[in-house]
């Protein structure tokens, strides 16, 4: 990625834009490099951890909770408080710790275990005191997803799962045993207005313009919404009296809303090309891996009318999941198109 980019000879303070960002480790680094970074997914977790480490260059002062948690100190001092706080509250028995826990869903229809019975109280406790201070405008907009996300990143530590939410584990994984722990997020400075949004992809690249397009889309069928629907449905929550709306052995959450046609084979080409035609922008960055829905043929015929491909390919083990062979070393291909676009 590192390549690609140095490839475009693009100074730091371009515009770096990652249209589906995911957990924003690539958009982070080149925050960190002086890029102006524009941030982009569809998914309301993926959206909150933008707003903390892409639209935030400094800890904001929680000057609502003065008083009650923080002191008068400075920005970092001051969210070290507010962390601490939310660390030490009493448990709640809300709608994680009913629904995903073995004790809280023991009387309904399924039984699950994501999550340990004081961590899921742990989750409610915490996600339903940020939920108030929102509503009540102790914490601004800003405050509120930085806080978030530090939730949504503590879950993945304790969730008793295999690598994703699509199920739990029948058996206990020691780390889902641990104590859940919020940490503080570790937010970047810069001098740049990076921007985040959440929008469909192909839409938003007719909107902004960019030096750098970077472009990680799903490469597979297994859509991300049910992997992933348990941070999503942490994030958007679950208040103002009305339950979300769950389902089946895992209590999943609908998607049909959330479903890409990047994981459609009969799609994928079509919505590639439409994306690629529309996108205002000097250079494309691609990455994809060559057990991908699109062939490497099919990529360079939509890419090639921009401009000249070329491909850096780099080998990587192939993801394991916690029960998987120690002993699978099988690699994928991961490839990174570069393209000047010809005006």
């Amino acid at each position: 990625m590192e390549e690609g980019v140095a490839k475009t000879g693009i100074n730091h303070g371009s515009s770096f834009c990652d249209l589906f960002s995911g957990t924003t480790v690539v958009a982070q680094h080149f925050k960190r490099k002086g890029y102006t970074v524009f941030t982009n997914d569809i998914m309301e977790f993926s959206y909150a951890i933008a707003r903390t480490y892409i639209k935030n260059n400094q800890y904001p002062f929680f000057k609502g909770l003065k008083g009650q948690v923080v002191g008068v100190n400075g920005c970092r001092e001051n969210i070290v408080r507010v962390i601490e706080h939310l660390n030490g509250l009493l448990p709640l028995e809300g709608f994680i710790y009913k629904n995903y826990c073995p004790s809280g869903s023991k009387h309904g229809p399924h039984q699950r275990q994501y999550f340990s019975d004081e961590n899921g109280k742990k989750i409610d406790a915490i996600r339903s005191a940020i939920q108030e201070w929102k509503e009540e405008g102790i914490i601004s907009l800003d405050e509120f997803y930085i806080l978030l996300s530090s939730l949504l990143e503590a879950v993945p530590f304790v969730a008793n799962i295999s690598g994703n939410y699509a199920a739990f584990l029948k058996f206990w994984d020691p780390r889902a045993l641990k104590p859940l722990k919020l940490r503080v997020p570790v937010i970047s400075p810069s001098e740049r207005k990076n921007k985040v949004f959440k929008s469909n992809a192909n839409e938003l690249v007719k909107k902004v313009p960019c030096d750098i397009l970077y472009m990680d889309p799903p490469y597979n069928e297994r859509q991300y919404a049910p992997n992933y629907f348990m941070l999503e449905l942490i994030a958007e929550g679950w208040f103002n009296g009305k339950d979300p709306q769950i389902y089946g052995k895992t209590g999943m959450r609908p998607y049909e809303n959330q479903k890409s046609s990047y994981c459609q084979k009969v799609n994928v080409k079509d919505t590639f090309r439409d994306l690629i035609e529309n996108a205002d922008t000097k250079y494309m960055l691609l990455s994809y891996n060559d057990e991908g829905l699109m062939s490497e043929c099919e990529i360079v015929d939509v890419l090639s009318s921009r401009g000249t491909v070329s491909i850096l390919e780099t080998d990587h083990r192939r993801y394991k999941s916690i029960n998987q062979d120690e002993t699978d070393r099988r690699t994928v291909k991961e490839k990174l198109y570069f393209v000047k676009v010809v005006k």
